[in-house]
């Protein structure tokens, strides 16, 4: 049986979506079927988990030439090898399976899924609603936890850099929580301290409210908490993050 249900206190938010892109060997939707005795099915766009009554948008289509350079931009967070990225190359198909997610529980839901039809003849996976990129060991290495720290990485990145070095998350929507922005710190001290306050939020899930203070540890400087109007990618169908975003401030 599926061992993640929803709990009554696990909101989504229903406009928030998350894609998943998945290089295959497959030559066609039948050996989902076949290959999982039943347990996944396809029935013209809809991707149905029969044991646990979920369904997922599904597309699959033929080899993209596109995809080895969309893997190796993706993977740079992940360090997927040069070699993993030709073999991606030599897919016969790509899977996009797209659905609701904003909390923990759903992105686990939709991350096993995934796992599933990765683990039949898959190459690697990469979450287009984040741009992040895993070879098939990387990936099931997150699996063998499935954890909520576990599920930050795989669907959330933590160090974009704008022109002005301006430091930024994104994904976080994937997960049902806001990302995190900071000005005016060196890069590695920025993406730093945007990864602990989005370990904050996911392992303490606090109640955040703006012009909260916070600190990375008791001897760190204190960072005023407030909303971020213009995060980079408001409105982006994919990396917006309908949620908000936290702007943090050294103090």
């Amino acid at each position: 049986m599926w061992p993640f249900k929803r709990k009554e206190t696990d909101k989504t938010f229903d406009d928030v979506t998350s894609l998943i892109c998945i290089p295959t060997r497959m030559e066609d939707k039948i050996e989902i079927f076949s290959k999982t005795d039943g347990a996944l099915m396809v029935v013209g766009n809809i991707l149905m988990d029969v044991r646990n009554k979920l369904s997922y948008e599904f597309e699959i289509v033929e080899h993209d030439s596109r995809l080895k350079d969309s893997f190796k931009i993706g993977g740079k967070v992940t360090r997927i090898s040069e070699d993993f990225v030709n073999q991606v190359d030599k897919h016969n198909s790509v899977i996009y399976i797209s659905g609701k997610t904003g909390s923990f529980n759903s992105a686990r839901q939709m991350a096993f899924i995934a796992t599933e039809i990765l683990n039949i003849d898959g190459i690697g996976i990469k979450i287009e609603s984040t741009g992040k990129a895993f070879d098939n060991d990387k990936w099931n290495e997150l699996v063998k936890k499935w954890d909520d720290a576990a599920l930050y990485e795989m669907f959330v990145v933590d160090s974009l850099m704008m022109n002005d070095g301006t430091t930024y998350s994104c994904g976080m929507h994937n997960i049902g929580l806001r990302d995190t922005i900071i000005s005016n710190l060196e890069f590695e001290e920025a993406q730093r301290v945007v990864r602990i306050f989005n370990y904050y939020q996911v392992i303490d899930k606090p109640v955040i409210r703006p012009n909260q203070t916070f600190q990375t540890d008791i001897n760190s400087p204190f960072y005023r908490i407030t909303d971020e109007l213009n995060q980079p990618y408001k409105g982006d169908e994919l990396f917006g993050n309908p949620l908000g975003m936290w702007r943090l401030t050294k103090q």
